[in-house]
């Protein structure tokens, strides 16, 4: 085995402990394998950090854009019904159909227009008709998984929902779709639930599925 010689200390004139060779690299490895043990480990650390706050990112994000979608199709419906004034008292109300069946009838490309009023002559109520088709069928391209709800009167107001199935709407452990919020309501069907519980509760009659989220927004003429 190889050695390093002995020298004499020109200070002293002590002689020095030959150390071999490779046990000093042997050492020097254990050391170094550790060193880098330890640093992968920090970095997996750092790397978890940062996909967490990318998932945390893309959520609020996702969440956000559900948000300005929603806001822009219940402001869509408010300027329809304000541009036909002469429809009847409920002439725009749509509220027999539960969210599921909506959603097998928009995937499956039953819900179409049946009087196109921006080509044709239309009634009032035809306007009305082609006015919630239109809107539900922009709402699906726009929102995948929305439906709606509009209950209520003209002249007291709408009360129109927007229903949407958000994917990260779940329980703590991150899989299983958390129950959506149903509105209390009293025996004329009127809405009891006040501040916010009041805007984001689904209707009873719509028998939404979990995971599905709901916006509430009154509409007066």
């Amino acid at each position: 085995m190889n050695t390093i010689e002995p020298t004499p200390s020109p200070a002293s004139g002590c002689r020095v402990e030959s150390v071999p060779i490779g046990q000093r690299r042997r050492g020097e490895t254990g050391s170094t394998l550790i060193e880098a043990l330890v640093a992968m480990l920090v970095l997996s650390i750092g790397l978890l950090g940062i996909a967490g706050l990318a998932s945390a990112a893309l959520r609020y994000s996702q969440g956000a854009w559900a948000r300005a979608a929603v806001a822009s199709g219940l402001s869509d419906l408010a300027d329809r019904v304000r541009a036909n004034p002469s429809a009847s008292n409920t002439d725009y109300r749509f509220n027999t159909v539960a969210y599921a069946d909506q959603r097998e009838a928009l995937d499956d490309g039953d819900v179409t227009i049946a009087r196109d009023c921006l080509a044709e002559d239309c009634t009032p109520t035809q306007l009305a008709t082609y006015h919630l088709t239109d809107w539900r069928l922009a709402l699906n391209r726009s929102m995948p998984g929305a439906a709606v709800w509009v209950s209520g009167q003209r002249d007291t107001g709408y009360l129109a929902t927007i229903m949407w199935f958000d994917k990260s709407y779940v329980q703590d452990d991150g899989v299983t779709p958390e129950a959506s919020p149903t509105c209390a309501v009293d025996g004329a069907g009127v809405i009891t639930n006040t501040g916010i519980a009041a805007r984001i509760c689904c209707p009873p009659a719509a028998d939404v599925i979990d995971g599905v989220r709901c916006t509430n927004m009154s509409v007066i003429p």
